[in-house]
């Protein structure tokens, strides 16, 4: 990355990513006070970051209609915007992992490669906390733990979001393809 190049990433983000990763588009949460959403919060509808919370809604819909490539693209792209270390990144890096290891499954019935991105997930999961950006994360660490043992597991399940199980839609859909 050239001098040039990196004082304009510097501009542009600052020191504060929450200015780069604010999305006034998005909506407050339909269920809850998860962690991240703050009702008095102006920016974002609330959200931290709201570009966060539209990824997630997003690759958690894509994921649960199947769509498991799409829904890693959704987390992957907002990774970016997140220093390593952060909850941030390691939610986020925990839910490609996720989407990565029921693509693997699922469409490639490779479930030794499911296990090991599953651990990955794991690791990266286990300091979020609980209800982070509206997923119930404990019910994904429960749920990679037990398809570890057996992928079975996976069958029939999807990731909550906002107390629902929602499916992708035209929009989620459209999104994923914008990322490409």
């Amino acid at each position: 990355m050239s001098e040039s190049q990196i004082s304009l990433f510097v501009e542009r983000v600052g020191t504060d990513v929450s200015d780069h990763t604010r999305d006034d588009a998005v909506g407050p949460p339909t269920y809850g006070s998860p962690t991240g959403w703050d009702p008095g919060r102006v920016e974002s509808n609330g959200w931290e970051h709201g570009t966060l919370r539209r990824a997630t809604v997003h690759g958690v819909r894509l994921y649960n209609a199947g769509a498991y490539h799409e829904s890693h693209d959704c987390f992957e792209d907002e990774w970016y915007n997140y220093g390593a270390g952060t909850t941030e990144s390691a939610f986020l890096h925990g839910m490609v992992q996720v989407a990565a290891g029921a693509y693997k499954h699922y469409d490639f019935d490779d479930d030794a490669g499911m296990r090991s991105l599953f651990r990955t997930a794991r690791q990266y999961l286990s300091g979020v906390p609980a209800d982070y950006y509206g997923v119930d994360v404990d019910d994904v660490r429960q749920t990679l733990d037990a398809a570890l043992s057996d992928p079975t597991a996976l069958d029939g399940w999807g990731i909550e979001l906002d107390g629902e199980r929602p499916e992708a839609d035209r929009l989620d859909r459209e999104y994923a393809a914008e990322l490409e």
